[in-house]
């Protein structure tokens, strides 16, 4: 009996030390469009987290069915960074573990993930971005096509211990990490119909057929003309004198001068 609940006594301390935390954060993209440079999400669902040694599942989906597209020029060390933020004096280790990201179906995208590291702070305490996990997408081998829709993130993380940091707020960074602008983009989920390419196509039909119209013009203006009037010599009305009666009779003859 004293061997069981020493078992049970045990086991209670285990779960205490390492609870497991799960949950699912669904993050808002914003409006659809492409961004040059990085963008930065707030969320604030783990605000009551305590760093305690604690087991983290978590996930990370982009509401309203939003996605960030990465097309084949956007640059190759594009990264996707949960963070916490967090504040607190000393030094307190990242999280490890492991994690990915995931597609419109749930099926992971391959990637390079980063864990590890730590931050120290001012003796006085100070505010500071505690990094979950770093992806990095096209470091991983892609040998899929593009574009590359990412709908989220999954992590299965440990915590530190570190009582003397609290949690103030969560961010999600998206980094294109380029120095030259063709490569710092990518995209925001789907981007409507401006309607400028029906535009352009209704307008170059409507040019060729004002120019057939035109064309059609010129040519029946030109088989109308006489052959001295297409050389640039007038037509002119002249009078005749009819030799049986006094009357004149108009006649329209061709004359050159």
């Amino acid at each position: 009996m004293k061997k069981a609940l020493l078992l049970c006594a045990t086991l209670g301390c285990l779960i205490s030390w390492a609870p497991t935390y799960a949950t699912t954060i669904a993050i808002d993209l914003g409006p659809p469009g492409r961004v040059t440079g990085e963008k930065i999400i707030s969320f604030n669902d783990l605000n009551d987290i305590q760093f305690s040694g604690q087991t983290l599942s978590l996930d990370l989906v982009f509401s309203g069915n939003g996605f960030v597209r990465l097309f084949k020029s956007t640059n190759s060390t594009f990264l996707l960074l949960p963070m916490l933020d967090v504040f607190g004096a000393g030094t307190i280790n990242n999280p490890t573990g492991s994690g990915y990201l995931f597609d419109e179906a749930g099926n992971p995208i391959s990637s390079v993930t980063s864990f590890g590291g730590s931050v120290t702070t001012d003796p006085g305490g100070e505010a500071f971005r505690l990094s979950l996990a770093g992806f990095f997408p096209f470091l991983a081998d892609q040998t899929g096509s593009f574009p590359v829709d990412i709908y989220g993130a999954h992590l299965d993380i440990t915590l530190p211990n570190g009582p003397g940091f609290d949690v103030t707020g969560g961010e999600l960074g998206l980094f294109p990490n380029a120095s030259v602008s063709w490569h710092n983009h990518f995209q925001i989920g789907d981007l409507p119909d401006s309607g400028c390419t029906l535009l352009m196509m209704v307008a170059a039909v409507a040019l060729l057929f004002s120019l057939d119209a035109a064309m059609r013009r010129m040519r029946l203006g030109m088989g109308a003309q006489s052959p001295l009037s297409a050389r640039g010599f007038p037509e002119r009305e002249e009078s005749v004198v009819d030799e049986q009666s006094p009357a004149r009779v108009p006649c329209t003859v061709k004359c050159e001068g």
